[in-house]
């Protein structure tokens, strides 16, 4: 008797620890789907740093470049191409070579440009993003048909004219600061350079540049540049104290390099009694 009462009691036991935990689950079911999915936090990304128009390049301590440009001016067609390589040095320093030609339809001769090596520095996360010193050799033409074709790209390229100046050594130091926005930036620099021309047997000249651009695309940014030299510590060798340029363009970008195609105008008088006007496309990376 004994025994079958055990056993009668033994399923009324399981029954009645199923139903306890059956109850306790469906409690706690809905507690834990009341619990709020709290996502992870998206990272934050900074947008690339773009090489700007007519100021250093800071983008990359390494890489490969090529610069083309068509220049036109009143009797006066040239196109140019200055392909170049930069090398890291160091954790923030970099060397730099360009090696600059030119051909002028009128007078249907090429030329070489003036060879131009260059080194520097690129801090890192610093408000001055860099600062270099250019200097070339006056490896272009003096006189004759090479020298017009060298002369014809220089005059209106007011950020570098010290690739093509005709016959001409040039030293150059710049420095560059840089202000990021989540949607735009600016860049600033400022630089000093000494030219020795044939006709002249030294010239200092002051330069200073704004630039700009705002991010319209995650791959796309629009850019502007303001680029002026000053001549007022030698007016007595040229004809204008100041010679300006305004730089348009587009810039297509990742991290691998990018793709730049811009309209340069020199707003001086004489440039623009000439209509001289210079369209280049330029690409830089790895």
């Amino acid at each position: 008797m004994q025994r079958e009462a055990c056993h009668a009691r033994r399923p009324l036991t399981r029954i009645a620890t199923s139903t306890v935990a059956s109850s306790i689950l469906a409690i706690a079911a809905p507690a834990r789907a009341e619990v709020p999915q709290v996502p992870p936090p998206a990272p934050i990304v900074q947008p690339l740093d773009v090489d700007g128009l007519g100021v250093l390049a800071i983008a990359r301590h390494a890489d490969l470049f090529v610069d083309a440009t068509y220049e036109h001016a009143d009797g006066s067609d040239a196109i140019g191409l200055a392909p170049g390589a930069r090398i890291r040095v160091g954790a923030i320093g970099f060397l730099e070579g360009t090696l600059p030609l030119a051909y002028g339809f009128q007078p249907g001769a090429p030329a070489l440009g003036n060879v131009t090596v260059a080194g520097g520095l690129l801090p890192h996360g610093a408000r001055l993003v860099g600062i270099a010193l250019r200097i070339a050799a006056p490896t272009s033409p003096e006189l004759g048909n090479g020298m017009a074709a060298v002369a014809a790209l220089a005059t209106p390229r007011i950020a570098d004219p010290e690739l093509y100046l005709p016959h001409t050594t040039s030293a150059e130091l710049v420095a560059d600061w840089r202000w990021r926005g989540d949607a735009s930036w600016v860049q600033a620099e400022a630089g000093v350079a000494g030219w020795w021309q044939p006709s002249a047997k030294w010239l200092p000249v002051l330069r200073a540049t704004a630039a700009g651009g705002v991010h319209v695309e995650p791959w796309l940014d629009l850019t502007a540049s303001f680029v002026t030299r000053s001549f007022v510590l030698a007016s007595d060798h040229q004809p204008e104290n100041f010679v300006h340029t305004l730089m348009l363009g587009m810039i297509g970008h990742d991290d691998r390099g990018q793709v730049a195609i811009r309209l340069e105008v020199p707003v001086d008088d004489r440039a623009r009694d000439a209509n001289r006007f210079v369209v280049g496309l330029e690409f830089r990376g790895r």
